[in-house]
């Protein structure tokens, strides 16, 4: 007989529960109803159960959240983006992290380095709602690699971003290049592509919150925060040591506390010697300066970012690096006497440099004319130019000042980075030179000249002679003779008093011959009486001034390029040729010879202002080396390969500068040197660039010539004289890629780059 039975389905639940076998007469007896099913309702209890398959297959196989994007990889580290929140929301500001994870016993760097390495570089080209990103680091780890100290992170690192989004609640895309440089025993400098998209939507906590929130934890807070306080911070001279010691209290007690100090300009210290008081809650941290800074520079007015780090607490506190306590009074009154005695020397040596020689020859031809002439009359002459002399340096050193304390760059004969400067000083030497020749005399309005009378002087002879004065200061300018350098380094770096006294004396030695002149009148007398001579004389005199015009406009074409400086040559010129067709008419086409010079001179004056001054700067002449353009940050990595980079700063315009390439980089042997052993990077001040600049302050040096050479066993660089030798750069290089144990060149600030 056969089994009548169905099946039926029961719904009791949701999703249903499995079909039995029933019996229909038993159904009807248990209920007094029939359930029946038909093949039907297994089919879709089948559907059913294969969907909810599908469902756990998706959530196990789709991606975790939107809180992070695909890692991308290279054969020392991989990175990628993440995000505290699913969703950008209502939110101005996203919380993101940029992940590094590091080969074992690989390091990347903190902002600051130290001796050697680059922080992560980020570009967001090609990102969408983008407005702006902030990345912040977290408190960084000392590593020790022999003499060398460097700061970053090993192994795992999370970078706080903080994306601001142009439009509120519209998805972030992002785009990212990241460069990186990571270390072992060696560096190797990575370029990661990085996309992530943090879509529109309600901005919940996301996977990876906590990742990016226990990273954010560790970036360093206000003291307040932290519970860690930097109670002050002094310096001490400790015979030739300078050291800095922090004073710090905490709420809990200090267990393995660190601090990493950055100074501007760049100053690297060692690790410091901690001594704990009260129990761990008081801790003294003393670093050494590493190195020796060059002679006149104080780390006195710096300054200084203090991070203090203690396990996971970190806190930052700002300062200004007080004055030295203990130092020797009388060794830094000595230090001070004999940077004003460079000072002294080296205002000196300026009147045999080029651009002031033709001036100073030129102010002496002028004792022709007193050969009869009373003493005091001669006194009178000479004391005027060297007056013009000392004004001009005391108000260029109150300009000085005034920049320094409007926190600008200051330098020596910065001025000459100014296209409209060039063209002016440019003009007014070729005027100087016209008038040698011939073809015009400067007379002065009557009121001057009775004003010059009634001082002592011969009409408009005072005032002429200290505009000549002030003449000799402005084409010294572009110089920088030795001694000059080292205590103009020391006059910037200190204050108002220091800057003006060591100018003083760079016045006082710059007017020293017509000073002699002003002491021994009689001198005069023993000059030949005028004669044709004399005419000759001035007209070698206007050439020689013709060709320091010619060099001024040499300098231009890096700024404004070869055309408009053949238009502003072309102007000075016409202007002389106006002045000289002037000096062979009567009064009137002589007055309109004149009135176009006087046209002539300001267009050509006025014409660099069209243009301005090239980004770039620099010069395309041939070099006999294959120069790399300057990267401070390049130094380091190169450095950390193994490598030595000579660094050239350089100028156009600077007289020293070019004589050191021709008489000795320029050379045979020492080009072939430097390009067999170095990496060779100019840093062409011709026009204003902030950070040379910066790099040359970070030496205490202020002007130009300067050249560094930095190597694996000079990382802090060894400063080179500003009158190089071939000896010197040899030297150098065999000191800084470790093939010399001993220098006896000058001491340099270590190199450590505070980004």
């Amino acid at each position: 007989m056969q089994d009548n039975c169905e099946l039926t389905y029961c719904s009791a639940s949701p999703w249903g529960t499995p079909p039995v076998k029933t019996n229909k007469s038993a159904s009807k007896a248990g209920n007094g109803a029939e359930t029946p099913m038909s093949c039907r309702a297994l089919a879709m209890w089948m559907i059913q159960i294969v969907g909810l398959a599908m469902l756990a297959l998706a959530v196990a196989y789709a991606p975790a959240s939107a809180a992070s994007g695909p890692w991308s990889k290279s054969d020392f580290v991989q990175a990628r983006l993440v995000s505290a929140v699913d969703g950008t929301g209502t939110l101005k500001d996203i919380p993101l992290g940029l992940e590094l994870k590091l080969k074992d016993n690989w390091k990347t760097y903190w902002r600051s380095p130290g001796d050697a390495g680059l922080p992560p570089a980020l570009d967001w080209g090609g990102s969408h709602n983008l407005k702006g990103a902030t990345l912040a680091y977290p408190a960084p780890h000392r590593f020790t690699l022999q003499k060398s100290q460097t700061f970053g992170y090993k192994d795992h690192v999370v970078y706080p971003i903080s994306a601001a989004v142009a439009e509120p609640g519209q998805a972030l895309e992002l785009t990212a290049k990241l460069d990186v440089l990571v270390c072992a025993e060696i560096c190797v400098p990575q370029n990661l592509d990085l996309t992530f998209t943090v879509p529109a939507g309600a901005a919940e906590p996301g996977a990876e919150a906590q990742l990016v929130n226990r990273f954010q934890s560790q970036v360093p807070v206000a003291e307040s925060v932290s519970g860690i306080r930097i109670g002050g911070v002094k310096t001490i001279q400790d015979g030739k040591r300078t050291l800095l010691e922090v004073s710090a209290e905490s709420l809990e007690p200090f267990t393995s506390p660190d601090v990493f100090a950055e100074v501007e300009p760049d100053t690297a210290f060692s690790a410091p010697v901690v001594d704990l008081f009260d129990n761990g809650h008081r801790a003294r941290l003393t670093l050494a300066l590493s190195g020796a800074l060059p002679a006149g520079v104080t780390l006195a007015g710096r300054k200084m970012l203090l991070t203090l780090v203690d396990g996971t607490r970190a806190t930052e506190h700002q300062a200004v690096i007080p004055a030295a306590v203990g130092a020797d009074a009388l060794a830094t009154l000595l230090q001070g006497v004999l940077m004003f005695g460079f000072a002294l020397l080296g205002g000196l040596i300026l009147n045999l440099m080029p651009c002031v020689l033709p001036v100073l020859s030129l102010k002496l031809m002028s004792l022709v004319k007193y050969g009869d002439a009373p003493p005091a009359k001669v006194r009178a002459n000479f004391l005027a130019t060297a007056a013009g002399i000392v004004f001009s340096l005391l108000l260029l050193a109150s300009g000085l000042i005034a920049l320094k304390s409007a926190g600008l760059a200051i330098g020596w004969g910065i001025q000459f980075q100014q296209p409209v400067f060039i063209a002016a000083v440019a003009v007014i030497v070729a005027l100087f030179a016209c008038n040698l020749w011939g073809f015009f005399e400067i007379m002065l309005p009557s009121s001057m000249t009775n004003f010059a009378g009634q001082a002592g002087g011969d009409g408009s002879g005072l005032v002429g002679n200290f505009v000549i004065g002030a003449f000799a200061t402005l084409l010294a300018t572009p110089c920088s003779a030795p001694f000059v350098g080292t205590a103009v380094g020391f006059a910037l770096a200190g204050g108002p008093v220091q800057i003006l006294l060591i100018f003083l004396a760079l016045g006082i030695g710059l007017a020293l011959p017509y000073l002699a002149i002003a002491a021994y009148p009689a001198f005069a007398r023993y000059i030949p009486r005028p004669g044709t001579w004399m005419i000759r004389l001035r007209q070698v005199l206007g050439f020689a001034l013709a060709g320091t015009a010619i060099w001024l406009l040499t300098i231009l074409p890096a700024q404004i390029g070869m055309a408009s400086t053949l238009v502003v040559s072309a102007l000075i010129a016409a202007m002389c040729l106006a002045l000289a067709s002037g000096s062979v008419f009567s009064a009137m086409p002589q007055r309109a010879g004149h009135g176009a010079a006087g046209v002539l001179a300001l267009a050509a004056i006025g014409l660099p202002l069209l243009f301005g001054a090239r980004v770039a700067g620099g010069s395309d002449k041939a070099e006999t080396i294959a120069w790399v353009k300057f990267d401070r940050d390049q130094i380091k990595s190169l450095v950390s390969q193994g490598k030595t980079v000579f660094v050239d700063v350089t100028a156009d315009w600077c007289v020293v500068c070019q004589s050191n390439k021709n008489l000795v980089t320029n050379t045979d042997a020492v080009s072939a040197r430097i390009k067999a052993a170095a990496v060779p990077m100019k840093a062409d001040w011709t026009s204003p660039d902030a950070k040379i600049a910066a790099f040359l302050s970070s030496f205490g040096r202020y002007g130009i010539p300067m050249n560094v050479v930095f190597g694996p066993d000079a990382p802090a660089g060894i400063l080179l004289p500003e009158l190089l030798t071939q000896d010197a750069v040899f030297k150098a290089l065999d000191k800084a890629s470790g093939k010399a144990a001993t220098s006896s060149l000058l001491p340099a600030t270590r190199y450590n780059e505070a980004s």
